[in-house]
């Protein structure tokens, strides 16, 4: 079976460039391998941390990253400020009836990718254009 082939031309900066020339062998090659890895690499992360958040700790995350636009330079720093300011500033553990401290702790102890990978989740949701059914959305990753 042959794949539909769509060509990209995303914008990089040289530091980027030369880390996918140094791991790719060229630029191009280093790129294809990092666009076509990261979904499925997503979706094993993704499928890894299901069950670790309560409906309520991922409604918070949900809630607290609307209109977050997610910066590439600080991939999986995002959603931890996020929620430790939804907390401690708007009471957001209250409003969704959650142990505050817990889901921060929860959240530090992620890895830098698997915080990616939320954070991504979270920004998929807000991308929807109809944003779609929250409830289910989140059921997903609570089994």
């Amino acid at each position: 079976m042959q794949k539909n082939i769509i060509k990209v031309a995303p914008r990089i900066t040289d530091k980027s460039a030369e880390f996918y020339r140094q791991t790719g062998g060229n630029l191009n090659a280093g790129v294809e391998y990092i666009l076509e890895a990261i979904p499925d690499l997503y979706r094993y992360t993704l499928h890894t941390l299901k069950g670790r958040f309560t409906r309520g700790e991922l409604m918070l995350m949900i809630d607290v990253n609307n209109g977050l636009i997610l910066t590439p330079r600080i991939a999986g720093q995002h959603l931890g400020i996020q929620v430790a300011d939804g907390i401690a500033l708007d009471y957001l553990d209250g409003k969704w009836e959650i142990d505050g401290e817990e889901l921060n702790k929860k959240v530090s102890n992620l890895s830098l990718f698997e915080a990616a990978c939320l954070e991504l989740w979270v920004q998929a949701f807000w991308n929807q254009e109809e944003h779609g059914n929250i409830e289910e959305y989140v059921q997903e990753m609570t089994k």
